[in-house]
């Protein structure tokens, strides 16, 4: 009876997978990324075949798949917890990425797995954190002579810390990483968050990348769509980030930090109203008034 669960428990893991990384999507499935996410906080068994079928995709001769495949892979390591750390170092995915890396083939895929790979090992703690499986694939690619794409010291780990909200909110337990894992990286991002850097900008450029991609796949003429819960919470993330940009663009004297972060208030303001336009029914704002913060520059 066992073995029969367990079989059904691998084929449904494999049909979702597989539908969450089809070649014929024109971009991630976000919908069916966060089913699947939701899926594994539910049945942590699960991880283990979710993590295996993503690895066959990952095995794939097509690039969109595997970028698909790591795109799943990422928003699992981001939104479920150490039950799926856990298998991601145990089930050689790792030594999976790092093959593909090292033929040398869609750059895409390539810059993907170097980008993720640096996030995770850093996140995780290097050589002496819980997983240093992440580290010692990290660092024998660097051995080896792979450059990875460049980033400041104390770029923010690529986990989405679990917003902090006055009562509990239990349908969004599962999107963000477990308390007892999260804390040290909660820590490190408020603590970068007081002053204006490339990392935090980069933090907050990711929130906004996925809110971005998860209103496109919104119809326009339903307006309940743009209320979903995932969408609430990352509007959420992206009004506090705009209210800590805004403060820390007064503050900023670095000029080309200046211009990248009111590009970002800009798309922030831009993708918010879309929201908002789509929860109420009404149109797109046809202007959006951008945010000038007060310059003192002696001459």
């Amino acid at each position: 009876m066992i073995s029969s669960s367990s079989s059904s428990s691998s084929s449904s893991a494999t049909v979702r997978v597989e539908k969450a990384t089809s070649d014929l999507l024109i971009g991630p499935d976000w919908t069916m990324n966060i089913d699947i996410c939701d899926s594994i906080n539910s049945n942590h068994w699960q991880a283990k075949d979710v993590v295996k079928a993503v690895k066959k995709r990952l095995q794939h001769k097509n690039p969109k798949v595997q970028l698909l495949a790591l795109t799943l892979l990422e928003t699992m390591v981001k939104n479920c917890g150490d039950y799926v750390h856990f298998q991601i170092a145990e089930r050689n995915i790792l030594q999976e990425m790092m093959k593909i890396v090292k033929k040398k083939t869609d750059m895409h895929v390539r810059d993907k797995i170097l980008v993720l790979l640096d996030s995770w090992q850093e996140a995780f703690g290097g050589p002496g954190g819980k997983h240093p499986q992440y580290y010692w694939a990290y660092e024998e690619l660097r051995r080896s002579g792979v450059e990875f794409p460049h980033r400041s010291s104390n770029t923010a780990p690529i986990f989405t810390p679990p917003v902090t909200h006055p009562t509990p909110r239990h349908a969004q337990a599962g999107y963000g990483m477990p308390i007892n894992s999260s804390t040290r990286l909660d820590e490190a991002m408020a603590a970068e968050m007081e002053n204006l850097s490339l990392s935090s900008i980069n933090s907050m450029r990711n929130v906004l990348d996925l809110l971005t991609d998860m209103l496109q796949a919104v119809n326009p003429s339903d307006r309940e769509a743009a209320k979903d819960e995932v969408i609430v919470d990352l509007v959420d993330r992206c009004r506090a980030n705009q209210k800590k940009l805004m403060q820390m663009l007064t503050t900023t004297g670095d000029e080309e930090l200046l211009g990248q972060g009111l590009e970002l208030n800009d798309r922030l303001q831009s993708v918010l109203a879309k929201h908002d336009a789509l929860a109420s029914g009404s149109p797109l704002p046809a202007q959006i008034i951008k945010f000038q913060p007060p310059i003192n520059r002696s001459k």
